[in-house]
């Protein structure tokens, strides 16, 4: 019996002294279609570019800075409960980008402060339902952090010291990817004090942006208002080595991202359904319109209309380049160059067009593919020579185009590709062509 009483004591004590298992703390946002948000954002970027001069490798150092700020209203949540479309009313919207002596400037117009925001097939798309973009305003609006991802960093529920990793999705548009390779983010649950969690993210990941391997760290902490269950702030810090690639140079940058984040309990005007009358309803993707960008000339010769997938790679005030990126692989490239202003009524012959364009530097044409002149409807006419040859030694298929108005004005646009992605480049090279708008006016 006294065995039997022992046993039983101790089996009371290791009851008693048995650990209390860790208090899990709720870490979730329940966000409903219709919520709005202040967010404001804060950006430094510092590091280097790495680029062949004289076969010469050379380092350039680079630094920007970004802000923003804008109310956003949630339009649509996806199968993950995350957001996935939203409309946003730009009251702040600047970057400043210094690359070695050279700095610019890049913000949106008034006329289009109003963004709508979506992720279609795994990309953020950023459009104006007033009108088409330049390709600064783009990068100025889709470029800074993704706030339709943030509250994905929350994993439901975890206990103090608890760790979970992001979801691929999540990592993915945090990073700023258009392809995730491979991720290890992980989430974790520092401390808690009051009302207020404490959350960390850590990490690696690698993926592809604009056709180039980038190699990332991540360390990253966010402020998690357990009365309001609401994700309130986060500062994201990200160490990027990028490796050349088809439109951009090999870069080795550290950006820090701080976030605020405010619930707000009425509707902002500016983002009303009566505002937000030109915006398709659901997950359908932007009007092919609005997905258009809107490049003018330095010396205002010409405006071009195109679509996003040509990524301007250089411009000076004589010449435009510009290469067709495909799923990060580069199809053609395309030089687009003002000619000499002509008479009104007239323009190079189709002979002086063919002997100017068989003269150009490093090319060597040896069979003539197709030729031929057609009429735009806004009155322009347009001579097209398409020819197989070698440029500075490759073998390569080159087609040029030869626009001219009706006031004298002119314009050429050279595309280059190899002759395999003809059928993928398709007729592109035509719709390039037609989206440019001449300016009809003798140069100053």
């Amino acid at each position: 019996m006294a065995a039997w009483r022992t046993l039983g004591i101790l089996v009371v004590l290791l009851a008693v002294t048995r650990p209390v298992a860790a208090q899990p703390y709720p870490l979730v946002e329940t966000v409903e279609a219709g919520e709005s948000f202040r967010i404001r954002l804060a950006m430094k970027l510092a590091g280097e570019m790495q680029v062949l001069k004289e076969d010469k490798k050379e380092q350039i150092h680079l630094e920007a800075t970004a802000g923003h700020e804008f109310p956003e209203r949630i339009l649509t949540l996806g199968s993950d409960t995350l957001p996935q479309k939203s409309a946003r009313h730009y009251e702040t919207a600047h970057a400043r980008i210094t690359v070695g002596k050279n700095s610019s400037e890049k913000s949106l117009r008034p006329e289009r402060c109003l963004i709508v925001a979506q992720r279609y097939k795994d990309q953020l798309l950023c459009w104006c339902p007033e009108g088409s973009l330049t390709r600064s305003e783009l990068e100025v609006c889709s470029e800074h952090f993704d706030t339709l991802a943030v509250t994905g960093v929350l994993p439901g529920k975890a206990a103090i010291g608890e760790t979970w990793k992001l979801p691929n999705s999540v990592a993915q548009a945090l990073c700023s990817y258009e392809g995730l390779i491979e991720q290890s983010l992980t989430g974790k649950l520092e401390s808690v004090t009051g009302d207020v969690a404490f959350l960390a993210v850590t990490g690696t990941a690698s993926g592809i942006d604009l056709g180039a391997l980038t190699k990332s760290s991540v360390t990253a902490s966010c402020k998690f208002d357990l009365k309001t269950h609401r994700l309130t702030e986060l500062e994201w810090k990200q160490k990027d080595e990028r490796e050349q690639g088809p439109a951009s140079p090999a870069t080795v940058i550290e950006t820090t991202w701080k976030l605020q984040r405010d619930f707000l309990d009425e509707m902002p005007k500016e983002l009303s359904d009566y505002a937000l009358t030109k915006v398709p309803e659901g997950l359908e993707p932007p009007p092919a319109a609005a997905m258009q960008l809107v490049q003018r000339d330095p010396k205002d010769r010409y405006q071009l209309t195109h679509g996003r997938e040509w990524q301007i790679v250089g411009q000076t005030e004589e010449h435009l380049i510009m290469r067709l990126m495909e799923s990060g692989d580069f199809v053609a490239q395309v030089v687009i160059s003002p000619w000499t202003h002509a008479e009104a009524g007239k323009h190079l012959s189709a002979d002086e067009f063919k002997e100017a364009m068989n003269a150009t530097p490093g090319w060597d044409p040896q069979e003539v593919l197709d030729e031929g002149e057609r009429q735009l409807e806004k009155g322009y006419w347009v001579y097209r020579m398409s020819a197989l040859g070698q440029m500075d030694g490759l073998k390569v298929v080159q087609s040029f185009y030869l626009v001219a108005g009706p006031k004298g004005d002119q314009a050429v646009l050279a595309f280059t590709l190899k002759q395999a992605l003809a059928e993928k480049l398709g007729t592109r090279d035509l719709k390039l062509v037609d989206g440019i708008e001449l300016s009809g006016e003798s140069p100053k």
